[in-house]
C-alpha cells in the first residue's frame, strides 16, 4: 500500500509541478543564492503570475481572433449581399432594355402599314397630324371672322385664289411657311378641285 500510494504521489507531483519544480530548481542550481527557500517561493510567485498573464493573452488572442472571424463572416455577408444586389439591378436594366426594344419594335410595327400606305402610287403625300396641330388650328380657325354663307360657291373661289397667292407671296415675302399648311392647303386645293 505503501508502494501504491507513493506512485500516486509520484504521478500527482509529475502532473501539476514536474515543469515547474524542474525550472526552479535548475534556476536554484545555476545562481545558487544565499536564501534558496526565499528564492524558490519568488521564483513560483512569479511563475504563477507569469502564468496566469500568458493564460490572458490566450484568451484575449482567442477572443480577438473569434471576433475577426466574426467580422470576416459579416464582410463575406455584405460583399454577398452586393453581389446580388449589383445581379438585381443588372437583370432590371436588361429587362428595361428588352421592355424598350420590343416598344421600338412595335411601334416600328406601327408605323410600317402606314408607310407602305403612304408609298402607295397615286396615294397623296400628307404628313401625319397630330391633335396638338389640330388643336392649334381649330383655335386658329375660331379666331378668323366667319363669312356669310350666302356666297356659297363664290366664297370657295376667292379662298382658293387666295391659298394659290399666299404660296406665292409667302416665299417672295421670305415668310416660313409650316409642312403641315402646306400640304394641308394642298390637300384643300386637290379635294375642291376634284368636286
Amino acid at each position: 500500500m505503501v508502494r501504491s500510494l507513493g506512485a500516486m504521489d509520484t504521478e500527482y507531483l509529475k502532473t501539476h509541478l514536474g515543469s515547474c519544480m524542474t525550472e526552479c530548481l535548475a534556476e536554484v542550481a545555476e545562481k545558487r543564492p544565499l536564501d534558496p527557500i526565499e528564492f524558490i517561493a519568488h521564483w513560483l510567485y512569479k511563475y504563477k503570475q507569469n502564468e496566469a498573464y500568458l493564460k490572458q493573452q490566450e484568451d484575449e488572442k482567442a477572443e480577438q481572433l473569434a471576433t475577426e472571424r466574426e467580422e470576416a463572416a459579416r464582410e463575406m455577408e455584405r460583399q454577398e449581399k452586393m453581389r446580388e444586389e449589383a445581379d438585381r439591378i443588372l437583370r432590371e436594366e436588361e429587362e428595361k432594355k428588352r421592355e424598350l426594344i420590343a416598344q421600338k419594335e412595335a411601334e416600328a410595327q406601327q408605323e410600317k402599314p402606314v408607310k407602305e400606305t403612304s408609298s402607295m402610287p397615286g396615294a397623296p403625300t400628307l404628313e401625319t397630324v397630330t391633335e396638338e396641330m389640330e388643336a392649334a388650328e381649330a383655335a386658329a380657325a375660331a379666331e378668323k371672322p366667319v363669312e356669310a354663307e350666302g356666297e356659297g360657291e363664290e366664297a370657295e373661289a376667292p379662298a382658293e385664289e387666295e391659298g394659290e397667292k399666299e404660296e406665292q407671296e409667302a416665299p417672295a415675302a421670305g415668310e416660313e411657311i409650316s409642312d403641315f399648311r402646306h400640304h394641308r392647303q394642298k390637300f384643300i386645293t386637290y379635294a375642291v378641285a376634284r368636286s
